[in-house]
């Protein structure tokens, strides 16, 4: 039998029925809470997931570290990244490109990336690429002790580790423990490249230095019996060989490093009003050649001077930058030397057209008589005896003096 209750204002419901409906209840309100478990869990298991793929990225990627001498655009795989000095740690693992670039230089290399590991470019653009510097430091896998393998441009330089030379570019050891070190690089007639480095374990420190050819003396100094004309004479063949780039890389050079003047020091402020060089091409303050007489009128003014000579041309300028001083002063050079004819038996002394016995008489100079010295080579003197005879005289039979003073 069904029995039924009676409520107010409500149908009759038999009370099967409500044990019915509360047992339909109960089990939707499981159904909801195990749905929302389950939703829950999703969500957990996504954001573990994602937590999971962020920190393997972050493992997946490298660093890199620019700096330069001055501003430049950093760019990576081609893509503007930012200015220097510049970092980031989301480069990506493997081969990129690097690309450092200023308003009139652009510097580019391939790095191979590791994880977590950062690359070091360290660049001064200078001028053009001979004369330029920089460091490139990055890491590879190794199964062993602490490697540093250490290359150059040029070749054949001196690597110090702690002031302690060890061998000749290109130059790799294994003998360094894991820690710090300094390491320089060192290469006559060019500036040091000094940096700090740490070894470890498993990994070998590849480094690339790039060498600065010093474009003027450590100390530079002035013709003897001259005030104003100061000697920048080299023997690096890379330098003397384009003149223009030279100057313009010594105007550089003292703006960035200072030019080290005798008795005055390090001096950053412009120092040479002009240039000259052993061609007889006159150059301004700032490197620009001068091609014409209307240019000539921008040296009026001009007081210091910087000769660009080759060393192997023998002391004092050569007669071709001798004629350009006297065109832009008005005076015969200062400086350089003289060749008095002693004594010979004869009263007189052959001049030849090279520097041995071999050599074919050109003309004849008397005993006393004196001549600047344009060259010389071993046992012989280059002299000039007039505005176009010019030749070789043994030394034997000269006294070389040094001159100090204009005519």
């Amino acid at each position: 039998m069904i029995f039924y209750h009676l409520y107010a204002n409500f149908n009759l419901v038999p009370i099967s029925s409500i044990q019915s409906q509360k047992m339909n209840t109960s089990n939707k309100s499981n159904l909801i809470t195990y749905i929302a478990a389950i939703i829950g869990l999703v969500i957990i298991v996504f954001f573990s997931i994602n937590i999971v793929k962020n920190i393997s990225k972050s493992q997946e990627r490298g660093a890199v570290n620019v700096v330069t001498q001055n501003p430049a655009e950093v760019y990576v795989n081609g893509e503007y990244a930012g200015t220097t000095p510049y970092e980031s740690r989301e480069v990506k693992v493997g081969e990129n490109k690097i690309s450092i670039k200023t308003s009139t230089r652009t510097y580019e290399t391939s790095v191979n990336f590791l994880p977590s590991v950062q690359v070091v470019l360290n660049r001064d653009l200078g001028t053009s690429e001979l004369f330029s510097a920089g460091q490139n430091l990055w890491m590879e896998k190794n199964d062993g002790q602490p490697i540093v393998s250490v290359i150059s441009d040029p070749a054949d330089a001196s690597v110090f580790i702690d002031n302690t030379e060890l061998g000749k570019t290109p130059f790799t050891s294994d003998k360094l423990s894991e820690g710090e070190y300094e390491l320089k690089v060192s290469n006559p007639g060019y500036e040091d490249q000094v940096l700090r480095i740490k070894t470890q374990k498993g990994l070998t420190l590849n480094i690339s230095a790039k060498l600065f050819p010093m474009p003027v003396p450590s100390r530079v100094e002035a013709f003897e019996g001259s005030e104003n004309l100061f000697n920048l004479s080299s023997e690096n063949a890379l330098l003397t060989a384009d003149t223009e780039g030279w100057v313009r890389s010594i105007v550089y050079w003292n703006e960035t490093r200072g030019v080290n003047l005798a008795g005055l020091g390090i001096n950053k402020e412009k120092v040479f009003d002009y240039f000259l060089d052993y061609k007889g091409n006159l150059f301004t303050g700032v490197g620009d050649k001068i091609v014409n007489s209307e240019g000539l009128e921008q040296l009026k003014e001009a007081k210091k001077g910087g000769y660009l000579g080759r060393k192997s041309d023998g002391e004092g300028l050569t007669a071709e930058a001798k004629e350009a001083y006297k065109t832009l002063t008005g005076t015969a050079v200062a400086g350089g030397k003289t060749a008095t004819i002693k004594e010979t038996g004869l009263g007189w002394l052959r001049v030849r057209d090279d520097s041995s016995l071999n050599g074919k008489e050109v003309t004849r100079v008397n005993v006393g008589e004196t001549f600047p010295i344009l060259e010389e080579k071993g046992d012989w003197a280059k002299i000039e005896v007039s505005e176009t005879v010019q030749g070789w005289v043994s030394k034997a039979y000269i006294e070389v003096k040094e001159s100090t003073s204009t005519t």
